[in-house]
C-alpha cells in the first residue's frame, strides 16, 4: 500500500504486526533514514536489529525471506534492515517480490532504498500487497520544512513564531532531521515541556550557536573531503573542544554527498566542473570547494562514500565504541584516499 511520508510512521506503529514488509525510496537520502529510524523505535529495546546490504540477499531469491523467518540465536524478537544504494533495487527485486509472496510472515524488513522510483515495477508490486507499505521521499520544500517545525516545536512545548521556523528551517537547508535536533536543543535549553510551553527569544539561535556549528561542521567536511589531513586534524581538535554532535555531522556530511553526486552526474554528461560548481544554486561560499571535490571523486566513489557513511551511523548505534573514536577514524580514512585521488 502507498503512504504519505508524513504518515507512514503513524500507520505502521497503529497496525504493525499486519505488514511485513516497508519500503523507503526516492531522492531524499537522508529523510529515507530518519524515518526509518522512526519506525523500528518500538522494537529497538526488545528486538534484534539485522542489518542487511544487496550482497547479503543477492546470492537467491529465497534469501530475503529465509532470513526473515530465521530464529534468533536467543530467541529474541527480531527486524531486518535492508539498504540499498542508487540502483539496487533492481537486483533485490526477486527477494522482495519472493518475501511478499511467503505464506509465512517472519520478522518486519525495512528497506530503505534512495533513489527507486514509486513508478517501478517492484514499487507497483508493493502498492498492491496488503501487508506492505511504500513512502517515496521527495527533497523538503521551504514551505514543508517550516510547517513541520512548527509541529515538532509544539511536541517539545515551544511556542514557535513562524519567522523562527522559517530561520531554522534554512539554516539546516530544510532537513527535518538537523531541524528536529535544534528544535530539541532550544527545548532542552528553556526546559520547556508540552505541560510548561515557553517561547523562545529572537535570538536564541545566536546564542545556542547553531549557526556557527554547522559553519563549523562544513569546514571539517571539506577538510576530508579536500584529502586536507593537516586542515582536517586542526578540525576535529575544534570539534572536539566545541562537542559537535557526531549525528549531526553524518546528516550533514550525507545532505553535502548527496548535492556532490548530483553534480558530479552532470560532469559525467559532459558539463564543465567550474560551470557546474559556479552555478548560484550552489553556495557562493562552497563553490571552490565543489570544484576541488569534483575533481577528486567519481560518481562511483562518491556512492560508495554515502554507503560507508551510513554504515558508520549503524556502528556508531551497535558497536559500543564511542561515537567520537569512530568518526574521526572514518574521517581520516577518507581524506587519505582523497588525497591519493589528487
Amino acid at each position: 500500500m502507498k503512504a504519505k511520508p508524513e504518515d507512514i510512521v503513524r500507520r505502521y506503529h497503529a497496525g504493525s504486526d499486519q505488514f511485513r514488509l516497508i519500503l523507503l525510496c526516492g531522492p531524499n537520502v537522508t529523510r529515507c533514514q530518519a524515518l526509518v529510524e522512526e519506525l523500528v523505535k518500538p522494537l529497538v529495546q526488545s528486538a534484534e536489529r539485522v542489518d542487511l546490504t544487496i550482497g547479503d540477499i543477492s546470492d537467491s531469491a529465497a534469501t530475503l525471506n529465509d532470513e526473515a523467518n530465521s530464529a534468533s540465536l536467543f530467541g529474541d524478537k527480531r527486524y531486518l534492515v535492508l539498504r540499498l544504494n542508487s540502483g539496487e533495487a533492481v537486483r533485490a527485486t526477486a527477494a522482495i517480490e519472493n518475501l511478499l509472496a511467503s505464506k509465512t510472515a517472519g520478522d518486519p524488513v525495512f528497506v530503505i532504498a534512495p533513489g527507486m522510483g514509486d513508478k517501478t515495477a517492484l514499487a507497483k508490486t508493493i502498492i498492491s500487497a496488503r501487508d506492505a507499505l511504500i513512502a517515496t521521499c521527495y527533497e523538503t520544500t521551504p514551505e514543508q520544512a517550516t510547517a513541520a517545525i512548527l509541529t515538532m516545536a509544539k511536541v517539545e512545548g515551544l511556542l514557535l513564531r513562524r519567522e523562527m521556523s522559517q530561520e531554522i528551517a534554512a539554516l539546516t537547508s530544510n532537513d527535518l532531521v538537523l531541524a528536529r535536533m535544534e528544535v530539541e536543543k532550544i527545548a532542552l535549553y528553556l526546559d520547556a515541556t508540552p505541560e510548561n510551553p515557553l517561547a523562545p527569544e529572537a535570538n536564541i539561535l545566536l546564542l545556542l550557536g547553531a549557526e556557527n556549528d554547522e559553519e563549523d561542521i562544513n569546514l571539517l567536511i571539506h577538510a576530508t573531503l579536500n584529502g586536507d589531513a593537516a586542515r582536517l586534524a586542526k578540525e576535529i581538535a575544534a570539534a572536539r573542544a566545541q562537542g559537535i554532535s557526531e549525528i549531526g555531522l553524518i546528516r550533514i556530511m550525507l545532505r553535502h554527498l548527496t548535492k556532490l553526486a548530483e553534480l558530479r552526474s552532470k560532469v559525467d554528461k559532459g558539463g564543465n566542473i567550474d560551470s557546474i560548481a559556479g552555478h548560484p544554486s550552489v553556495f557562493f561560499k562552497e563553490q571552490k570547494h565543489f570544484k576541488r571535490q569534483l575533481r577528486i571523486w567519481s560518481s562511483a566513489n562518491i556512492a560508495r562514500l554515502i554507503e560507508r557513511v551510513l554504515q558508520l551511523e549503524i556502528k556508531m548505534k551497535s558497536s559500543g565504541q564511542p561515537d567520537q573514536v569512530l568518526l574521526e577514524e572514518e574521517l581520516l580514512l577518507i581524506a587519505r584516499k582523497a588525497a591519493s585521488s589528487r
